[in-house]
């Protein structure tokens, strides 16, 4: 049987000989990437390097990255799922290209694991209106052996991968799936057939997901009516894009303005000289405004205007009615783009892949979480047999839980303090479910065998103390609140029936699973509305979605003029609060989307108006100074003994890429030095005007600071 660590060590040599450099895995804090509170897949961390920044290490890597998602917790207790999870990855950046991925691929597969070719199968992408079908991967696979019966074309929702976020790089992928049966393996791959297990997956990122940055509407006869008045329900559908509107039109201009009201969209007019039916009057209008074709789209009542905008590559659609043209726009407000650089993005879960290749239903049967199980077994005195649900649970949370730890998480009320603490609390729930003596300290008893079963990891040696002290208080203090929250039941029981609502606040503020109450209440031969309950947290569930995608609506990844310019003013903050507060100040983490930045760090009080203004003044006096922004590669050893900042507990590979604010009037000839990825602008000039918003306390001895960065004035832009 092969183990979690042969595997790693297996798929690392193989990659190496292939000529991959190996780097470390990155934190479970996504350093750029503010669109995910952890991170979820080996790319997340490479995603500057993707949009073509130079990697410190070369075109080819490989690693094996810590992963969390917790977009489906309540599914944790079957076989397959998990919160923490492990990714084999390797990428090609701009380097090799899908014969040579794809070879890789199977010669590892067939050669070093020694699976039989006869029982494998692929998928490739269908193809649709942003990309064809990829008969590039079928030719790659046709021609290793893979017969033709054994590869299946699926659609975006199966073989498509990313952005990540909003925007970002992108492309299809093929996957391989293996026969996991002890069957004779069928002739002809069926995807939907569950003992074929899918256990890699190349991305090959071609595509470049982008926003279009303006919309431009034809004025007379389709947002402004044959009467004279405006298209209401158009122009509410417009303004809610987010995207610059602009009005084309070959009238006076403010004949339309007067007919636009509330709205404040631009208005375009070249009072017919040429008029829209000539391509000349979008090219003067593409000019006028700084945009590019691929960033604008356009509709129009005439289909002579339409064709004209069309020669010029605008994507371009005649209005019908404002049902057509309202899809029509939201299906085109995103576009997809040949990328500057393709790149080969591959995935293979470690849990997943080592029960497939030791024939094993379940993935907690497996080397990653064997000796856990066994614990449990020990200290509950129940065997895993027909207690399966309550002991993954129990398992799978706590590890996740550790590996968050290690990782500088610590348990809150807030975003992945938030998640940190409900796993916890959820083990801790389901352990009571096992009749594990309360006495005896569950978490830390596994957090010994995680640590141990897990030892490549040496953070989790290093910080060993710091996550028993974490799990013990936070176990302690959920015992108190478990032991309220039994009151809380008894209060609500002695109606002889409890309500869906009820039943979601035992959940929601004790920690109660909806079986826990049920449990409770039928030995007081007393009902659940459970019907009402799963309406209350769906409810909620709607709630966090909405507001999550609010705090999250960009991130880095975008790679925006914006978010560049925020990303180095957060650098000049951070060394603005070292030079105001004191040099004891360090980076707890950052957040950062085209409309502001997050920066975390420790300080253990409010901060006074007057620093406020210090800290303020100080980065707008080097934004001002019009200092040049450095890139370097340099040895990790080298960048930390000339002075530069790095992320604390981060993990960090031989050879890093260094950003530094110079500035000659500093004794050391620079203002800012820190180890990152970018990117960042070339010179400060190009900020803006720095500015914070908000200052405020987030957690014990953590501050946070929210700031934005306001328009070039013209004599930065020059």
């Amino acid at each position: 049987m092969i183990t979690r660590q042969q595997l790693i060590e297996k798929y690392l040599a193989f990659f190496s000989s292939k000529q991959h450099k190996i780097i470390p895995s990155a934190s479970l804090i996504p350093a750029n990437d503010p669109t995910v509170l952890f991170t979820t897949a080996g790319m997340h961390p490479l995603v500057p390097f993707l949009l073509g920044e130079k990697h410190p290490s070369g075109k080819r890597l490989a690693n094996v990255q810590k992963c969390v998602r917790t977009g489906d917790i309540e599914e944790v207790g079957d076989a397959a799922h998990h919160t923490f999870f492990e990714m084999l990855g390797n990428w090609s950046l701009g380097d090799y290209w899908k014969k040579e991925a794809i070879s890789y691929s199977l010669e590892f597969l067939t050669k070093i694991l020694k699976l039989p070719i006869e029982k494998l199968a692929v998928s490739c992408f269908a193809g649709d209106n942003d990309a064809p079908k990829d008969t590039e991967s079928e030719k790659a696979w046709l021609a290793l052996g893979i017969p033709k019966e054994r590869i299946a074309f699926l659609p975006k929702n199966n073989n498509w991968w990313g952005p990540a976020g909003r925007t970002g790089p992108c492309g299809p992928d093929t996957e391989m799936f293996y026969w996991s049966s002890s069957d004779t393996p069928p002739k002809k791959f069926d995807p939907k057939d569950s003992r074929w297990v899918e256990i890699w997956n190349n991305v090959f990122m071609e595509y470049e997901k982008v926003q279009i940055k303006a919309v431009l509407v034809d004025a007379i006869n389709t947002l402004i009516d044959k009467e004279g008045k405006l298209n209401e329900g158009l122009a509410k559908a417009l303004e809610s894009t987010e995207r610059e509107i602009i009005v084309v039109t070959n009238a006076n201009p403010n004949e339309i303005k007067s007919k636009l009201g509330r709205y404040n969209f631009k208005i375009f007019s070249l009072l017919k000289i040429p008029d829209k039916a000539n391509p000349d009057y979008f090219k003067q209008l593409l000019k006028k405004y700084n945009l590019q074709p691929r960033e604008v789209i356009y509709f129009d009542h005439k289909k002579e205007n339409i064709e004209s905008a069309g020669k010029l590559g605008i994507a371009s659609e005649l209005y019908e009615d404002n049902k057509q043209i309202k899809k029509w726009i939201e299906n085109n407000l995103y576009k997809f783009i040949p990328s500057k650089q393709r790149n080969v993005d591959t995935g293979m879960g470690v849990e997943r892949t080592l029960a497939a290749i030791n024939n094993l239903k379940d993935n907690y049967e497996t080397s990653s979480f064997a000796p856990l199980i066994e614990v449990i077994e020990q200290m509950s005195n129940k065997e895993y047999q027909n207690h399966e649900k309550e002991m993954r649970i129990v398992a799978d949370h706590l590890r996740a839980a550790i590996m968050m730890i290690a990782d500088g998480v610590v348990p809150s009320n807030v975003e992945r303090g938030y998640v940190l603490r409900r796993l916890i609390r959820r083990a801790i729930v389901y352990s009571r479910k096992l009749n594990i003596n309360v006495d005896k300290p569950l978490t830390k008893t596994l957090a010994e065998t995680v640590i141990d079963t897990y030892a490549d990891y040496s953070e989790l040696k290093e910080k060993r103390k710091f996550i028993e002290n974490i799990l013990s208080a936070e176990e302690n203090k959920f015992e108190k609140t478990l032991s309220t929250g039994l009151k809380e039941f008894e209060r609500v029981s002695s109606n002889k029936q409890i309500s869906g609502t009820e039943a979601f606040l035992l959940f929601q503020s004790h920690g109660f699973p909806l079986e826990m109450t049920v449990e409770l209440a039928q030995a007081k031969k007393i009902k659940v509305d459970v019907i009402g309950f799963e309406e209350a947290y769906k409810k909620h569930q709607e709630l966090s979605k909405t507001t999550s995608a609010g705090s999250f609506s960009s991130g880095l990844a975008d790679n925006s003029e914006k978010t560049t310019r925020l990303h180095t003013a957060t650098h000049l903050l951070n060394e603005a609060l070292r030079r105001v507060l004191g040099s004891e100040v360090k980076q707890k983490g950052s957040n950062i989307t085209p409309e502001r930045l997050r920066f975390d760090f420790n300080f253990s009080r409010k901060l006074t108006d007057k620093e406020i203004a210090q800290i303020e003044s100080l980065v707008n006096r080097k934004i001002n100074a019009r200092l040049e922004v450095v890139r370097e590669e340099v040895a990790f050893k080298n960048a930390i003994s000339a002075g530069a900042q790095a992320e604390f507990g981060h993990k960090y590979p031989d050879k890093v890429s260094t950003y530094t604010v110079k500035d000659p009037a500093e004794k050391k000839g620079w203002f800012s030095k820190e180890i990152c990825t970018g990117p960042h602008v070339k010179n400060t000039k190009e900020i803006g005007t720095f500015r914070i918003i908000k200052e405020e306390s987030v957690a014990a001895g953590v501050r946070r600071i929210k700031a934005v960065v306001e328009a070039l004035s013209y004599s930065n832009r020059l």
